[in-house]
C-alpha cells in the first residue's frame, strides 16, 4: 500500500491521537519513544516528516537535541506542544483540532514535494541539453517580500509588525473591501488577516480570495484572538493560523513556510519559461510537450514507488475540439487549446506537473496525493474550464470547452499511457453505474 507521506511520530504515549488522525488522512506513521529516537539511525528508514509529541515526553528527554539531529539530516520537524526551543522548526499548540494538525502537516509535506519536484524537473530539463546555470533554488529566508496585512486593531497589527522580518515590505489595509483590489493591482507574497474581523469580514475575505482564479494560490495566515475560531478559519480557506495570545513568536516561521511554497511554485513556472525556446514545450497548449512529460513522469513514478508514496494522475480531454476546428478552422482550435492549457497551468498546485499527452488531451501528475484528494483538485479545475467562455477567431460569440476526464492512482510498474487509459476507463464505468 502506498501513502501520502511517511511520518515518524516521537511519543511516549502508545495511545496518542496523532497517529489516528494522520493515518485516516492517508499518511503512514511509525511511532518511537523519546529514548528510542535518540538511538535511531536515520539511514535505516525514509521519513518525510518527524512529529515530536512534546506533551508526552515522560522521561524529560532534551527535545532540542532531537531537533538538532533532525536538522543535521535535513528532516522537516513539527513540534507538538509548547515551543520551548529556539530553532527554526514548525510548531503546533496543545489542544489543536484535527483540521489544524492535518493542515500543518500537509503544508510541510507539500513544501518537501515541491523541493523534490523542482530538483527532478531541473534534471529532466538538463537532459535536453538546456543550460540552467542561472537557475537557483528559492531563498529559504523570509527576507525581501511583499505582505498585505488586513485589519484595524492596533494592538494586533503592532504585534504582527514586530514579529516579521524587518526587510519585508508590509502594507496595511484596514478595510476588507479594499483588499481584493489591492491584491489584483500589486504582487504580494502573502496576506496576513488580523482576526476574523467585524462580523466575520476576514473569513468572508478569505473565502473570496480562494474563489478568485487569479488569487487563490496566495498564502493566507490568520492571527486569531479566539482559539474557538480555528476550524472556521481553515474551512474558509486560510493557509495557517497563529493564536495571538500564545503563538505570536511562531508567526515568522509559519509565514515563511507558506511563502516558500509560493516561491517554489514560481520557480517551477520560471523554469518552464526559461526552457520554452527549446524543444520541451507543446506549441498549441503552451504546456510541457508529450515527450518531456513521458520522460519526466517515468522518473516521478520510479521515485514514488521507491519511497512507497502515492501518486495520482488526472487527465482532461476536450471532446468538442474537432467540432470547433470544423466550424471555425485550425487557428481557432489552437486558440482553444492554449486557453484551456492556461487555465490548467494556473490552477494546479505548485508541486503538480501538467503537460500535453496528445492533441486536445492534458495530463496532470499530483505527487503525494491520493485519488480522493486529487478528485477535489480535479473538480475545481474542471469547474473553471466548463464555466469559462473562450474567445476564438472567426467567431463573434464565445464558445465553451466540452471536457471528459480521468483519474487514477499509479500502480507499481505502470506506464504514463497505462494509468491515463485506466483513469478514463474507471471514470466511464463509475458514470455508467451511477
Amino acid at each position: 500500500m502506498r501513502y501520502a507521506a511517511n511520518l515518524l511520530v516521537v511519543s511516549d504515549d502508545r495511545e496518542n491521537n496523532i497517529e489516528l488522525c494522520l493515518t485516516g488522512a492517508g499518511y503512514h506513521c511509525k511511532r518511537v519513544s523519546f529514548p528510542d529516537m535518540q538511538a535511531l539511525n536515520f539511514d535505516s528508514d525514509v521519513f518525510d516528516l518527524i512529529l515530536i509529541d512534546g506533551d508526552n515526553n515522560k522521561g524529560g528527554v532534551d527535545i532540542s537535541a532531537i531537533a538538532k539531529v533532525a536538522d543535521e539530516n535535513e528532516f522537516p520537524v513539527l513540534l507538538i506542544g509548547k515551543p520551548n526551543i529556539r530553532c527554526r522548526i514548525q510548531t503546533i499548540s496543545s489542544g489543536f483540532c484535527d483540521l489544524e494538525l492535518l493542515t500543518r502537516v500537509g503544508a510541510l509535506i507539500r513544501l518537501e514535494n515541491m523541493q523534490q519536484e523542482l530538483v527532478r524537473r531541473i534534471e529532466t530539463t538538463k537532459s535536453y541539453g538546456i543550460d540552467l546555470t542561472n537557475t537557483s533554488i528559492p531563498n529559504q529566508e523570509l527576507g525581501d517580500t511583499n505582505i498585505l496585512i488586513v485589519g484595524s486593531k492596533s494592538v494586533i497589527l503592532g504585534n504582527i509588525l514586530l514579529r516579521l522580518d524587518a526587510r519585508a515590505k508590509m502594507q496595511i489595509c484596514k478595510n476588507t473591501e479594499e483588499a481584493i483590489p489591492n491584491l489584483r493591482s500589486q504582487q504580494f507574497d502573502a496576506v496576513i488577516l488580523s482576526g476574523v474581523g467585524h462580523g466575520d469580514s476576514n473569513l468572508r475575505l478569505a473565502n473570496d480570495i480562494r474563489s478568485d482564479s487569479r488569487l487563490f494560490n496566495v498564502p493566507l495566515i490568520m492571527v486569531l484572538e479566539n482559539a474557538e475560531n480555528r476550524e472556521a478559519a481553515y474551512i474558509h480557506g486560510v493557509s495557517d493560523i497563529v493564536l495571538h495570545d500564545t503563538e505570536m513568536d511562531t508567526l515568522i516561521n509559519r509565514t515563511t513556510l507558506q511563502i516558500l511554497q509560493y516561491r517554489y511554485r514560481f520557480a517551477m513556472q520560471k523554469l518552464f519559461r526559461v526552457s520554452k525556446p527549446h524543444p520541451i514545450a507543446d506549441g498549441p497548449t503552451d504546456l510541457y510537450s508529450s515527450g518531456f512529460m513521458q520522460a519526466h513522469l517515468a522518473t516521478m513514478f520510479e521515485e514514488h514507488e521507491k519511497r512507497g508514496k502515492v501518486l495520482s494522475v488526472a487527465s482532461f480531454k476536450i471532446t468538442n475540439l474537432d467540432a470547433v476546428i470544423e466550424a471555425f478552422g485550425y487557428p481557432s482550435g489552437d486558440q482553444l487549446l492554449r486557453q484551456v492549457g492556461s487555465v490548467i497551468f494556473n490552477l494546479v498546485r505548485g508541486e503538480d506537473f501538467c503537460g500535453c499527452h496528445e492533441k486536445g488531451h492534458y495530463a496532470i501528475a499530483l505527487p503525494g496525493t491520493r485519488e480522493k484528494e486529487a478528485k477535489v483538485a480535479l473538480d475545481r479545475i474542471l469547474g473553471v474550464i466548463i464555466n469559462t467562455e473562450f474567445s476564438v477567431s472567426n467567431n463573434s460569440a464565445s464558445i465553451q470547452a466540452e471536457v471528459s476526464f480521468g483519474l487514477a492512482e499509479v500502480d507499481a510498474g505502470e506506464t504514463v499511457s497505462g494509468v491515463i487509459r485506466r483513469g478514463f476507463d474507471y471514470v466511464a464505468k463509475d458514470e455508467k453505474a451511477a
